[in-house]
Formats: C-alpha cells, structure tokens, sequence
C-alpha cells in the first residue's frame, strides 16, 4: 500500500509511532532532497494585488495602519480566488462585507451564538455549536453545516476548530465563500443596483443607506 505524505501530515496526532516514522524519514532523506522540499513547502502562491491597504482604508474610513497584513493579504487572496476581479464585482463584494463587518470592526458575530445551538438546520448537532459555529468572517459563516463546506472547498481541517480560527484567518475568504455560492458575479456582471445586490445578501434591505454610502467611495476608489 502507498503511502502519501499528505496524508501523513494531514492525520498527524504527535504520537509516539508517528513521531518515530516522521524521525525515520528525516533520518533517511538525502540533504538535497530536504532543502528542496523546504524551498516548495515555504514557497507562497503569487497573489495580485487588486486592493491596497490604502484603499480600504479610505472606504473604510479609516487609518490605514489600522488595518493588518492579515486582513488585507486574505481579503486579495479572496478576490483572486473567486475571481472578484471587475470594477463592479469589487465594489459591490467590498461595499457589502464593510456594512456587514462595521467598516472591518467586526469580524466575528457579537452574540454569543446561544441562538444557534440545538439549529439542525445549520448542521449544528453537538452540544456547544452554536457558540462553536456563530456567524464568522465578513459576511458571517453560520453553522457546523457550512463550516464543514468551507473546511472542504479550502481543504483546511482547522476550519472545524470554530468561529476564532475562522474570523482571524479567513474574514473576507469565508464571505468570499458565500458570495461564490451564490453565485454573486454574475450578478454583477449585469450592472446591479445597490439594492439588488443587497436583497440578495441579505434577503430585504436592511442597512441599505450605508451600504450605498460605502458602495459609493468604492466608486471613488476602485
């Protein structure tokens, strides 16, 4: 049977035969062999820069020195990924996270997620997920369910560990997610009003005032 170093890395628990199969090939593996697996494994895809730190902070209205690395490196890695790539993607995709998120204050839902617990609906069938799996990101990944998506789609097991890992490494990813889901591009792509983008993300027209305003320093700066 082959075995695939993925794998081996993927299920690695640090147990006492583990460790010793991890020593052994360490052991055994040519210096070459390591210095050039260590150059693939650091090596970091390229990422477009679409939008700077300086831009959002002016949509924002904010400090630029306010906004981290972090936050700005996920939020490019997630227009390159789901392709949120055309002025009228960016804007309205941008405008919508930053009424959602407070202008990029909030990246985690306030509540406690008590409401959630016990919603199978949302997949949500062990004890503690509701605060476990409140809404996380930009546009609020809720749910054990569509944790357990995003978890596949970004093949990431440590999405599962709940709403902290989740609102510190994947705020607009995870909103990237949904806006992919449905299909929110295209929706785009056919020159949409505000208000159309707005009912679909949020099912009515709540806070539409502000999602205009900030749609329309998008327009000034993208």
């Amino acid at each position: 049977m082959t075995i695939k170093f993925t794998d081996a890395a993927k299920y690695f628990k640090g147990t006492k035969e583990q460790i010793e199969a991890f020593e052994y090939l360490q052991k055994n593996t040519p210096p070459h062999v390591v210095e050039e697996f260590a150059k693939l494994y650091r090596k970091q895809p390229e990422v477009k820069l679409l939008i700077t730190k300086k831009q959002l902070a002016s949509i924002w209205g904010s400090n630029e020195n306010s906004i981290s690395d972090a936050v700005i490196n996920d939020l490019n890695s997630c227009l390159n990924l789901f392709k949120i790539n055309t002025k009228s993607r960016m804007r309205h995709f941008i405008s919508q996270i930053s009424h959602e998120s407070g202008g990029g204050k909030w990246m985690k839902e306030l509540a406690s997620g008590d409401a959630y617990e016990g919603r199978r609906d949302i997949g949500n069938t062990q004890p503690g997920d509701g605060k476990k799996y409140k809404g996380a990101g930009f546009i609020q990944l809720t749910g054990r369910s569509n944790y357990a998506s995003f978890s596949k789609y970004m093949n990431d097991p440590r999405i599962m560990d709940g709403v902290d890992y989740v609102s510190s490494k994947y705020p607009a990813t995870s909103a990237g997610f949904w806006w992919y889901n449905n299909n929110m591009n295209a929706l785009c792509d056919k020159n949409p009003t505000v208000e159309e983008v707005t009912r679909k993300v949020n099912g009515g027209y709540r806070g539409l005032e502000d999602r205009k305003k900030y749609y329309n320093r998008c327009l000034s700066v993208i």
